[in-house]
Parts: C-alpha cells; sequence; structure tokens
C-alpha cells in the first residue's frame, strides 16, 4: 500500500525503513508464513463469538447483550496488554514472547471449548485479550527481521496483515458453520488445535530475536501529541465505536429480526468477509491519493448500511448486498485508519503505536458494551439507527475540524 507524507528528515527515514529491505533481517519465508498465521488464528479467535453469539446466549441461559462480554473483555485486556508489554519485555526475546502469546491463545480457546459457566468463559477470554495486545504491538516491528533477507518491510508486514483479512473472509464464517453442526464450542476447540500447531512451527522456523531498542512509558503517547494525528484518532474512534457496537450484534440481526438460519448468516459473514478484502485494496490505492476524503467515503457507506439494514437487511437478497457493503466499508477502515497515521504523523507512528492498539481495543470493547445495552434494553433496529449519529459526527469533523488535512505531495509507502 502506498501513501504520502511529507520530506521531512523523519520522514525520509520511514520511507526508507520500509520501501528497503531490513539490514537485520534474520528470517525466511517459514518464518514470516508462520506469524501470519498466528495473526489469523489471533483475530479468528477474538471475532469469532460474532457468529455464535446466539448459540453462546442460549447454551448459557443469558443474554444476547450480555454474551457480547465474550467480545468487550478481550478488547479491554488487549487495550492494557498493549502499551503495558511493549515497555515491560526490554530484554526478552521476542521469539520466545511470541511463543508465550499463542501459548496464552491456545489454552484460552482450550477453556472456551470445554466452559460449563459464563464466568469460566469470561476467565478464558481475559486471557485472550493479554495475547491479542502483546502480539499486535510488536507484530509489526517482528515483521521485518522475520522476513526473508531481501524483502522490503512493507511487504513483510503486508503478508503478516494477510493473515488478518484471511481470518474475517474465511475463519469467522468457517467457524459459524462449524458450531451449526458440532456446537460453538468446537469452534474454539478447533483454534486451539490450530494454535498448537502453530506455536511448533514457531519453535522450529522462528529466528532467535533479541530485542533492538526499548519504548519507555513517556513514549507512548507519541500519536496523540501530534495534533494531526489526534484529529484523525477522533474520527477514527467515531467510526470504530459505530461499527463494533453494531457488528457485534450482527448475526442476532440476521436470526431474531430477519429470520435466516445458521447456514445463511455464516454465507453472510463469508460475503462480508469477501468484501472486507477488496475494501483493504481499495484503501491502500485510494489513501494514497486522499486519505480525508477515503476515510469520508467510509463513513458515508457506513451511514448508508445503518439507516438502511432495519428496512432492507430481513430480505436475502438485500441482506447479501448491503452486508456486502458493510464488509468493503469495513474493510478499508483500519487500513484508512493506519495510512492516516503514517501520512500525518509518520515520526511517531512506532513508538506510538502500542498506546494506538490499545485505544482501538478499547474502542471494540465499548462498542460492544454500548451494543449490548440498547440490544438488551431496545432492540437492533434501535441499535442500528443509533449509531448512525456516532458517524455522522465523523463525517462532520472530516469536513471542519480536519479540513486541508489532505495529503502532502511525497509518496511514501507504508504497511
Amino acid at each position: 500500500m502506498n501513501t504520502q507524507v511529507k520530506k521531512t528528515p523523519n520522514a525520509s527515514a520511514t520511507h526508507s525503513s520500509l520501501t528497503n529491505p531490513s539490514p537485520k533481517s534474520e528470517g525466511n519465508w517459514f518464518a514470516i508464513l508462520t506469524v501470519a498465521i498466528t495473526a489469523f488464528a489471533l483475530v479468528t479467535s477474538e471475532f469469532l463469538p460474532i457468529g455464535v453469539l446466539n448459540s453462546i446466549a442460549q447454551d448459557l441461559d443469558i443474554s444476547v447483550g450480555t454474551a457480547g462480554l465474550v467480545i468487550t473483555l478481550p478488547g479491554i485486556m488487549g487495550a492494557i496488554a498493549a502499551p503495558v508489554l511493549s515497555v515491560a519485555v526490554k530484554q526478552l526475546d521476542r521469539r520466545k514472547l511470541l511463543i508465550a502469546l499463542t501459548a496464552i491463545m491456545v489454552i484460552s480457546n482450550f477453556i472456551t471449548g470445554i466452559a460449563d459457566s459464563f464466568a469460566l468463559v469470561l476467565f478464558s477470554r481475559f486471557l485472550l485479550g493479554i495475547a491479542i495486545g502483546g502480539f499486535w504491538a510488536t507484530a509489526i516491528a517482528l515483521s521485518g527481521r522475520v522476513a526473508p533477507p531481501h524483502l522490503a518491510i512493507a511487504k513483510a508486514t503486508a503478508i503478516v496483515m494477510a493473515g488478518v483479512t484471511l481470518a474475517t473472509i474465511l475463519g469467522v464464517p468457517l467457524g459459524t458453520w462449524l458450531s451449526e453442526w458440532l456446537g460453538w464450542r468446537s469452534a474454539f476447540q478447533s483454534i486451539a488445535l490450530i494454535g498448537a500447531v502453530i506455536i511448533a512451527l514457531e519453535y522450529k522456523f522462528l529466528p532467535r530475536l533479541a530485542p533492538t531498542s526499548a519504548i519507555r512509558w513517556k513514549d507512548l503517547p507519541a500519536l496523540i501529541q501530534n495534533h494531526k494525528a489526534r484529529k484523525g484518532l477522533v474520527i477514527i474512534l467515531l467510526i470504530g465505536f459505530a461499527h463494533f457496537s453494531s457488528y457485534s450484534y450482527l448475526a442476532p440481526f440476521f436470526k431474531n429480526q430477519a429470520g435466516f438460519d445458521g447456514a445463511t448468516i455464516g454465507s453472510l459473514l463469508l460475503i462480508y468477509g469477501v468484501s472486507g478484502f477488496f475494501g483493504n485494496l481499495f484503501a491502500g490505492y485510494s489513501s494514497n491519493i486522499n486519505v480525508r476524503y477515503t476515510l469520508a467515503f467510509v463513513a458515508i457507506s457506513f451511514i448508508i448500511v445503518f439507516f438502511s439494514f432495519p428496512h432492507f437487511a430481513i430480505h436475502l437478497s438485500s441482506a447479501y448486498v448491503l452486508t456486502a457493503l458493510w464488509g468493503f466499508a469495513f474493510g478499508a477502515f483500519p487500513t484508512t485508519a493506519n495510512i492516516w497515521m503514517f501520512v500525518h504523523a509518520p515520526e511517531a507512528v512506532e513508538k506510538g503505536m502500542p498506546l494506538f492498539i490499545g485505544i482501538f481495543q478499547l474502542m471494540i470493547a465499548f462498542g460492544s458494551v454500548f451494543g449490548g445495552y440498547v440490544v438488551d434494553h431496545f432492540n437492533a433496529n434501535i441499535l442500528l439507527y443509533t449509531v448512525v449519529i456516532f458517524v455522522g459526527l465523523a463525517l462532520l469533523a472530516l469536513f471542519t475540524h480536519s479540513r486541508g488535512l489532505n495529503n502532502p505531495k511525497h509518496n511514501c509507502p507504508v504497511l
């Protein structure tokens, strides 16, 4: 993906580090693919409950909104773990760290797969949040070092992020279908088994990854202290909050409001994932031209989806169209959010990324809590109408508060 930044000394350094092979690369193709598979398993683990939320609620005799805590809790723990682990694991070999985080993910999914109480499920999701926050706080820095010696860092990170895309396209829909045949616990047990295989791959293929630099507590607010990045963060939080408030309850909407069966819901989630892949490609191209207008397009797409869903998504053909648009918009959203930071604050990205990830995880957590409250006390339709307000505020900010924050003229590829 390409974006643009000003040609300052820091921006030039960012440009060089992203387009040139890492001189300290210690990896190979097997290593970089192993990290990508790890990303696949983690993202699948985090969002798998979305497809089986109805089954969890029914089996454990709780409301759908309460069941949404299985999405909220990992987000909260991820928000804490990302900055804390980034500072705490100063001298630890990153290979050992990645293996340990994967082991935590395996234990978490195994516990979820055998849990007979909601309290035990929540404990397992608490553990998962530690793995998620720790992984994303270190994955970007690791990508260049585990790649083949002559692979550009931007391409190496794109390979790692492909695991995220694959999880969206295949992981959650396949987990949903599997839960229909063998029960919702089987989906988590399957991810635990995949995670065990990943640990073996990490042990065999990952090189020793001694730390090259340390992040201090005072470094973490680097992005927040940049006024251009801060303006973008406000907009990103408004859009992301709206999405995660409603996306967590997408499957319950299809079952309770539209009356679709499990297989149909799985197909709709697959359409969502495939569309997200194309949204990601679109954002990589469009944001290189104008990241602010791209974010505006994303916001407008969300408004169309949220306003139209209660009226039209109860019919199968319309549901496919609107779900595809929703997936396309969200596929473009995190990519555009990431590019905004690289365009407007390239010198602050590396040190500010752990806190940015933490804030993003909090957005997921609080969005899920808000969505659960509205669904439990009102219904999914009211939720969808409500989140239109947040996206509307984001769109207003894009053309007022952030007016004029367009791409500088010099290209700089980013992740």
